[in-house]
C-alpha cells in the first residue's frame, strides 16, 4: 500500500478510540514508525509504497496501541533530545523532565574535560548516552540492578559507539559488593531513581501502570526518599571535593528532598521546576 493508504488506513482504526483525542496527529506518528518514512516524506510523497507492512500487521499494532501498549514498547523505539534509542518494557520510556536534567549537567559540563560523571539507575542509558556524546572529553559510568535493563543500556551505547562510558549492573543498597562503586570517586552523580508513591498509582495513566517496570516507578508511602536518603549516602562518600549531586524528583517532595541532601551535608542546594513548574530536578555541592 502506499503511504497515503496507510496513514487513512491507521486513521481509520484508531477511531472511536480513547486512547488518543487526535488520531490524524497519532496515525501520521505511527505511519512514520511503520514505514521508516519523515513526516515531511509523507506530505512530500503521499504515493511511496511501504513494502514492509501488511494491513494485518498493522491492524496487531493499532490493537495493541489500543489495549495501552506504549508505542515506544511497540516499536522498541523512544526519541531522547536528538537521540533515538531502543527501548522495551524492562525499561522506562524516557520523559520530557529528564531531557531537561540531562541538558542542565551538559551545560554545566560545557568546557570541562577529565571529569567522572556516575548515573545511578540508567534504565535505557538515555541520560549518560546523551552526555557522552554532547560532552566527550569525560569518563562515564553507569549502572542498574536489573540485568535487562544493562543490557538494553549496553545496545544504546554499541549504537552510538561510544567507547567512553561504562555500563555494569550494581544495586546502590549494596554498593560494597561492586568494584566501581566501592573504589571509584566521580566528579558527578546523577539519578533519575523510583519516586512515584505508592498511593499515587491510582492517578497513574494504564499506559504506565500496565507496562512500564513498577521496580523503576514506586516507592513505598511511608519512605519515599528512601532511594535518594541512599544515594546522597553515597555520593557524600564519592563525590570528589566540591562534586556535583543531581537527581530527577517527585515535585510533592522538593522540600523534602533539599533538606535531606543537606542533611547529608551538601550546600548550593536548588530545586529547578520543569517546563510545566514543577518541583522535578535537584542539584546540591558537596561541601
Amino acid at each position: 500500500m502506499t503511504l497515503n493508504e496507510l496513514y487513512f488506513f491507521i486513521k481509520k482504526l484508531l477511531q472511536g478510540s480513547a486512547q488518543t483525542d487526535n488520531p490524524a496527529l497519532l496515525a501520521r506518528r505511527i505511519t512514520t514508525l511503520i514505514s521508516g518514512y519523515s513526516t515531511t516524506d509523507i506530505a512530500a510523497h503521499p504515493d511511496a509504497i511501504v513494502n514492509n507492512a501488511t494491513r494485518e500487521d498493522v491492524e496487531q499494532i493499532i490493537n495493541r496501541v489500543k489495549n495501552n501498549e506504549p508505542l515506544e514498547y511497540i516499536f522498541n523505539n523512544a526519541s531522547f533530545i536528538d537521540l533515538e534509542l531502543y527501548t522495551n518494557s524492562s525499561v522506562l520510556v524516557p520523559r520530557p523532565e529528564t531531557e531537561e536534567l540531562a541538558i542542565m549537567i551538559s551545560n554545566y559540563l560545557n568546557n570541562q574535560s577529565n571529569k567522572k560523571i556516575l548515573d545511578i539507575g540508567t534504565g535505557s542509558g538515555c541520560i549518560p548516552i546523551y552526555l557522552a556524546l554532547h560532552n566527550t572529553d569525560n569518563q562515564y559510568f553507569a549502572c542498574d540492578i536489573s540485568d535487562n535493563a544493562i543490557a538494553t543500556a549496553k545496545q544504546n551505547a554499541q549504537k552510538y559507539n561510544l567507547n567512553n562510558i561504562e555500563i555494569f549492573s550494581a544495586d546502590i543498597f549494596n554498593y560494597q559488593n561492586n568494584s566501581i562503586l566501592s573504589t571509584q570517586t566521580f566528579d558527578i552523580i546523577v539519578s533519575n531513581p523510583p519516586y512515584v508513591a505508592d498511593s499515587e498509582k491510582a492517578l497513574m495513566q494504564p499506559n504506565v501502570l500496565d507496562y512500564e517496570p513498577h521496580t523503576a516507578l514506586f516507592v513505598p508511602d511511608n519512605d519515599p526518599l528512601i532511594y535518594y536518603k541512599k544515594i546522597s549516602e553515597y555520593a557524600a562518600a564519592h563525590l570528589s571535593p566540591a562534586g556535583k549531586l543531581y537527581f530527577e524528583i517527585n515535585e510533592r517532595f522538593g522540600k523534602e528532598t533539599a533538606e535531606m541532601m543537606q542533611q547529608f551535608g551538601f550546600k548550593d542546594i536548588s530545586i529547578h521546576q520543569d517546563l510545566f513548574d514543577k518541583d522535578r530536578m535537584a542539584e546540591g555541592t558537596k561541601a
